[in-house]
């Protein structure tokens, strides 16, 4: 204890001296001007400032301003000779607020009052924790109120409800006054098909096992609600059961979440068809019981052709509104035991259980046909096809890993065979796959590696009796897999995004050659190059080309652009800007393998082409079936009357080469001619002057 003045220090003295230095709350006098005279050492720790420093401030000094007013109310009043009892607040020399209870008495010296004596107590954390706890207690409180809960208490002994909570009435539509009058009343609500769960759980309230369930009850109004009940048996002194306490609440809601959760987890976004976790599941499930009773399981995996062009030219709306009707149309071809799952992008799979090989197949084959009917969507007809792989349990795996595998190879077959048809697994599909893989992975090598080369077709005018140009062909001699066939690896290439790559080294090497081939004189040629749907979408193509033929000092009329029908048909207003674009500055289109994809002829003069290419398979059985020689006369015949030319591509005979002049087709390439020459050979065939037209007359 420090004091300003000695006091006297007999026996009686020392013991309240001890109280009031050694007590664990701040204790203080004060004088008639309410400056501290007196402090202990827990005065001294709450405030923070020394006691010498204390013993010369006023208590007002630590006061925060909005405290000061009433803080003295109750020292005055001390001083008039009251006890008093109030709350306040202190700021300590750190800054720090610490809130207090104060209990202040006046200081009598000789009757006389000389000052306040107090003792603070710091109730700091105390409140803040009351004030957690009223928070807490308000945020349970909504919680509670914001869900429907309905309590209730039954006493076994006088069979009947000791209380039920207003909640009933919004759970069950029934008033806590028709449940009093019939105790069992709620189990007139229970949902039939949980009816055998509830009382077997109800059982155990008997045996004292508190038990805890959810099940189905019909409203009063007629709907379907989802309860969660909770019950515990609760017993006397003796250890009797002699009432139950419940908590029932409404989960409709939660289950609601649930299901629609389960479904999200489980089901294809887009179609709502099931997806591969569930596809998974059902091939487990479907394998099991195939297994058990010896039957077949049958896999398909189903892929669109050329899916990805339509998404890329007209965007992913509309081809996810493609997909929709896709789905449905192949949902209606199954059984309603069979499984259709979306495996995302255009892939579908396809479980039929218990089927024979023979109906598996019919079914294939109607999903084939089902797709590849016209489609009318946003006022544009769409024309698709797909391609199924199939594998069946047990001869084609034991396990969903290998079927799908399996059945995917055999869809890659299918596509490797045309595409718009179906393929049963067979073992040797396993070396396909594995080339399959190695081609993709040698697209970037080849290219470093000058693998790829160009082969030259010549073009010739049969009246002019001259070669007019040549067509570019690339040739890939891989290291290891030797010769492949462009067959075999452009559509990969367009797959995996290498024809960008590709496409760049074949313009380049063509234009190129081509100036080769002008600068020893041989001026009067074209190259012709057949570009990808992919390459023609670019939004940069037409600067490429104008960029190619300005560094190889090119007359744009030495390149014309092949393209196929159903590239010309992506996306039309693309196509018919870029076309006109690259007309402007010279550069001709020709459309390739004309008659075997599926163009509308309205469009040919909106494109603005200059050349339609009669694809060979016409020209193989011209003079053998009357309905080809048709088809080529009315190509020819309606190009003539638009103002474009036409070649005719594969001429290997004689009597084709004259009755195609006879109709008034003049250009034209084929083995008659030549066959697609390195461009050393190519241009030793010029350099020779070799007659091409071998006993054609004059």
């Amino acid at each position: 204890m420090t004091a300003k003045a000695s006091l006297p220090s007999d026996r009686l003295f020392d013991v309240y001296q001890s109280l009031f230095d050694y007590n664990p709350d701040a204790g203080y006098a004060l004088d008639m001007e309410g400056n501290f005279v007196l402090v202990n050492d827990s005065a001294v720790k709450l405030v923070g400032y020394s006691s010498k420093e204390m013993l010369s401030m006023s208590f007002v000094s630590i006061l925060p301003k909005n405290q000061i007013d009433h803080t003295l109310q109750h020292f005055n009043s001390a001083l008039k000779g009251n006890q008093e009892r109030f709350y306040t607040a202190i700021q300590t020399k750190n800054k720090q607020y610490k809130e207090l209870c104060v209990i202040a008495l006046p200081i009598f010296n000789n009757s006389k009052i000389t000052g306040v004596i107090g003792i603070a107590k710091d109730i700091t954390e105390i409140k803040k924790t009351r004030l957690e706890l009223i928070k807490s207690r308000s945020q349970m409180e909504s919680i509670f109120n914001s869900v429907d809960i309905c309590l209730w208490s039954f006493d076994l002994g006088m069979k009947r409800l000791l209380n039920i909570s207003p909640a009933c009435l919004k759970i069950f539509g029934l008033s806590q006054e028709e449940f009093i009058k019939n105790p069992i009343l709620w189990r007139e609500f229970i949902h039939p098909e949980d009816m055998d769960m509830v009382s077997r759980k109800q059982a155990a309230l008997y045996e004292g096992t508190s038990i805890e369930y959810e099940y189905r009850i019909i409203h009063q109004d007629g709907s379907v609600k989802w309860i969660s009940e909770r019950t515990i048996p609760m017993r006397d002194h003796i250890g009797r059961i002699v009432r139950f306490e419940g908590v029932v609440i409404d989960i409709t809601q939660r289950k609601m979440a649930e299901e629609h959760l389960h479904h999200m987890a489980y089901h294809d976004t887009l179609t709502g068809l099931p997806n591969r976790r569930l596809l998974s599941e059902r091939i487990e499930s479907g394998l099991a019981k195939a297994k058990l009773k010896q039957e077949k399981v049958v896999f398909m995996y189903l892929d669109l052709d050329h899916f990805k062009f339509i998404n890329d030219s007209l965007g992913h709306d509309l081809g996810d509104e493609l997909l929709q009707v896709i789905a449905g149309r192949v949902k209606g071809c199954l059984r309603k035991q069979d499984t259709l799952s979306r495996q995302g992008g255009d892939e579908f799979a396809i479980i039929l259980d218990d089927i024979d090989l023979k109906e598996a197949f019919e079914i294939a084959d109607t999903c084939l046909n089902v797709i590849s009917k016209p489609l009318l969507l946003r006022d544009q007809e769409f024309l698709l096809t797909a391609s199924i792989g199939i594998s069946v349990f047990p001869y084609h795996g034991q396990t969903a890993e290998h079927l799908i595998k399996r059945a995917d190879q055999a869809m890659y077959q299918a596509k490797g065979t045309g595409r718009n048809n179906f393929k049963l697994y067979k073992e040797e599909m396993e070396t396909g796959l594995t080339r399959r893989v190695l081609i993709g992975q040698s697209f970037h090598r080849a290219l470093t590696n000058h693998e790829f080369s160009l082969h030259y077709q010549p073009i010739v005018n049969v009246e002019e009796r001259r070669i007019i140009g040549f067509e570019a062909l690339i040739r890939w001699q891989h290291p290891s897999l030797g010769f492949i066939p462009p067959s075999e690896f452009i559509e990969l290439s367009e797959e995996t995004g290498m024809i960008l790559h590709i496409g760049a080294w074949v313009l380049q090497t063509a234009c190129r050659q081509i100036k080769e081939l002008e600068l020893k004189g041989y001026s009067n040629l074209y190259v012709s190059v057949n570009v990808s749907a992919r390459q023609f979408e670019e939004a940069s193509f037409v600067k490429q080309l104008m960029d190619l033929l300005q560094e190889n000092r090119l007359n744009p009329s030495q390149l014309k652009i092949e393209i196929t029908e159903s590239t010309a048909m992506t996306n039309v207003l693309d196509i018919i800007h870029k076309m006109n674009e690259l007309r402007s500055i010279g550069v001709e289109i020709s459309i390739d393998d004309f008659g075997t994809g599926y163009s509308s002829l309205s469009y040919l003069k909106s494109f603005h082409i200059h050349t339609l290419k009669i694809d060979q398979s016409f020209i193989a059985d011209i003079l053998l079936d009357s309905n080809q020689e048709a088809i080529v006369k009315a190509i020819t015949a309606m190009a003539a009357s638009l103002g474009i030319k036409t070649v005719a591509e594969g001429v290997e005979h004689l009597d084709q080469l004259i009755f195609l002049y006879s109709i008034g087709c003049t250009q034209m390439q084929g083995y008659f001619f030549s066959k697609p020459l390195p461009f050393p050979q190519a241009e030793e065939l010029l350099a020779s002057g070799k007659d091409l037209f071998k006993n054609f007359p004059v």
